[in-house]
């Protein structure tokens, strides 16, 4: 499951595998809790194949909804290479985990998203 409150998208030829996006959010743990390396359809971008997609936050449950006020918010991350949320996402509404799809809307059997975190003695679990 993945989700938005911050997002981080690379590309190949820096992502070439599902491994190299867990690597991507490893590297980021102070900023990156979830992670999903699918397909995204930007062709100017990912060139036809799967990209990774690094969040801050998971899934919000069904009946959970996030609003920010971007034109008064302080803090926002922004200097840690986070962009703000596109339009869409704000606000951000709770619901069941999103699927991958392959571009014939069939789901994408090979796409992977997975759950990072760091405790206080910095010790990392997926």
């Amino acid at each position: 499951m993945t989700g938005v409150v911050t997002e981080v998208d690379l590309y190949f030829p820096q992502i070439k595998t599902a491994c190299d996006c867990i690597s991507a959010c490893l590297t980021a743990a102070l900023s990156c809790t979830n992670w999903v390396f699918k397909h995204t359809f930007v062709s100017n971008l990912d060139s036809g194949r799967r990209s990774c997609t690094l969040y801050s936050s998971p899934n919000l449950p069904t009946n959970v909804t996030l609003v920010y006020d971007l034109h008064n918010a302080t803090g926002l991350g922004l200097s840690l290479g986070y962009q703000l949320l596109q339009p869409q996402n704000n606000p951000q509404a709770g619901g069941e985990a999103p699927l991958a799809v392959l571009s014939n809307g069939q789901q994408d059997p090979f796409a992977v998203s997975g759950f990072l975190t760091q405790d206080a003695n910095g010790n990392l679990y997926c």
